[in-house]
């Protein structure tokens, strides 16, 4: 997309341009909230230009935590205005309780609402144009508990001595460091800034994985085409049975991952906000950046031109597992689910979630996601899920209890051992539970769409999910039966590969079909 000059900067983002197209965007925040339709509004704007798109999420997600601290009066006037999210310090970096930035009350303010902060931020995005920062700083520098970090909405006016950091992606933003030094406002209460910040930060999860999904959408059909349209030996590489093969399977994954993250929007007005949102920030995310490699080398020489989304996409996908905290952190969180997930007894409803699905899935609609109740999201109401994928009834042996059962037995030899707490196995576990559900995504994927050419999708997660927890089991040295791969339907031989691919990309229609 369009970029400008800066005489401080060199080539950037135009800031103009997302100003223009933030007032629309936040419509969909305040006064009412509509998750998808804040990010279909950045989409129509910015057509999901890697760079644009994440200052416009930036952006949007500071200006979010205002609503998330109902500070409506506030969200109201300023509206429109550019905002960046000013947490992270070069000395912490993501561990947001050891920042040094520090808040004191201005003694003559009748509100109480008044502040003047010192400190300094690192890595922050936008910084240089934005209007308002959204700053975490510590009324009292010594404490270090959950309740010691306040937020604060800060005019640029207070801050000072900026310094670009260059990356090795999304080149166009404006990354920086800098000082703080000048008058802010309380937002919410003192000592809460943690709390707002986990109010925003489970829709936001969904946010960054939008971005995810949709460089995969833009990758792969311009792949499809371009191998499509050229000629080697006479002939259109797509035809060439293991190029076709290639370009199948990246596009049974991404027909997952998309209908995987819309999934999970349908379902997000609900206590699986924060279940869903933890997944797709963590697996969805590294399921993307896969893909996007993948698919840069299928293509070949053609990704590597400047003008080509494909290679352009592939490098920049790295940058969103870890905008707005770290995969491995969300992964973690995920492993306090695990036994409930694996021991859930209750019966899932196929017919009302196949409801939901069918209504709710890739269509805007308002929500209350960011004022959810907090105990809610941290409890969501998990069920059977092998009773659930076996009273699906596909037509392809999957043998969810055996993965379930081998999960549970792995979790309770790994307590055994007595590494329940170590990093390495919660992490582990927590991706073992994102890929059982993301089973659970492709057997519903197969169930709404009633589409047979998905279920190499199904086949494919149920070994990605054993070759998973083999290798748990292997290098653990754990004494535990392995899961055996099960066998792909044959690849189907379609009369025009390129409209038969671009048919499994589209998710949507294959739902809307009826």
């Amino acid at each position: 997309m369009h970029t400008v000059k800066d005489p401080q900067f060199g080539d950037i983002l135009d800031y103009e341009r997302l100003r223009a197209g933030m007032m629309d965007v936040l419509d969909n925040v305040y006064p009412t909230f509509n998750l998808l339709g804040s990010m279909l509004a950045a989409t129509r704007h910015f057509q999901n230009d890697p760079g644009y798109m994440t200052a416009c999420a930036a952006s949007g997600l500071a200006y979010m935590m205002l609503v998330a601290a109902e500070e409506y009066e506030l969200a109201a006037k300023l509206k429109g205005k550019i905002f960046t999210l000013a947490w992270t310090e070069e000395h912490t970096g993501t561990d947001l309780l050891s920042i040094r930035t520090r808040a004191t009350s201005i003694a003559d303010d009748d509100s109480g609402k008044q502040y003047h902060l010192q400190g300094q931020k690192w890595l922050i995005n936008n910084s240089w144009h934005a209007d308002y920062h959204s700053v975490l700083a510590k009324v009292d520098p010594a404490a270090s508990g959950p309740r010691s970090i306040s937020l604060f909405a800060m005019p640029h006016s207070s801050t000072k001595n900026w310094q670009r950091l260059e990356t090795h992606v999304l080149k166009n933003m404006v990354l920086t460091k800098y000082d703080i030094d000048g008058p802010a406002t309380l937002i919410g209460q003192e000592g809460r800034g943690l709390e707002i910040l986990q109010r925003m930060a489970l829709p936001s999860k969904y946010h960054c994985a939008y971005m995810g999904v949709k460089m995969v959408d833009d990758s792969l059909p311009a792949a499809i085409e371009h191998l499509s349209r050229k000629t080697i030996f006479n002939s259109n590489p797509i035809q060439f049975s293991n190029v076709f093969r290639q370009l199948y399977n990246l596009a049974q994954q991404a027909a997952l991952i998309n209908f995987a993250f819309f999934r999970a929007l349908a379902f997000s007005d609900s206590p699986f906000l924060q279940f869903h949102g933890i997944m797709l920030k963590s697996w969805l995310l590294l399921k993307c950046n896969e893909i996007l490699s993948q698919n840069l080398l299928v293509t070949g020489s053609k990704g590597f031109l400047k003008q080509s989304n494909i290679g352009g996409n592939a490098i920049d996908s790295f940058v969103y597992p870890v905008f707005d905290g770290h995969y491995t952190l969300n992964t973690l969180l995920t492993y306090k689910h695990t036994r409930r997930y694996l021991t859930a007894r209750s019966q899932g409803d196929i017919e009302a979630r196949m409801q939901t699905l069918r209504e709710h899935a890739y269509r805007p609609r308002e929500g209350k996601q960011i004022l959810n109740n907090s105990r809610e999201t941290r409890h969501p109401p998990f069920f059977d899920y092998a009773d659930y994928i076996e009273r699906c009834r596909l037509p392809i042996p999957l043998d969810a209890r055996q993965l379930v059962d081998a999960s549970r037995d792995l979790l309770e030899a790994i307590a055994r051992r007595g590494d329940s707490n170590e990093p390495e196995y919660r992490y582990k576990i927590g991706m073992l539970v994102h890929n059982l559900e993301a089973l659970l995504a492709a057997v519903e994927l197969c169930k709404a769409t009633g589409n047979d050419n998905y279920l190499n999708a199904a086949l494919m997660q149920y070994n990605e999910t054993g070759k998973l927890l083999n290798r748990i089991i292997s290098e653990g040295a754990f004494d535990s039966d392995f899961i055996e791969p099960l066998r792909l339907l044959p690849l189907p031989k379609p009369a025009d590969p390129s409209r038969f691919l671009l048919d499994l990309l589209d998710v949507k229609g294959q739902l809307r079909r009826d």
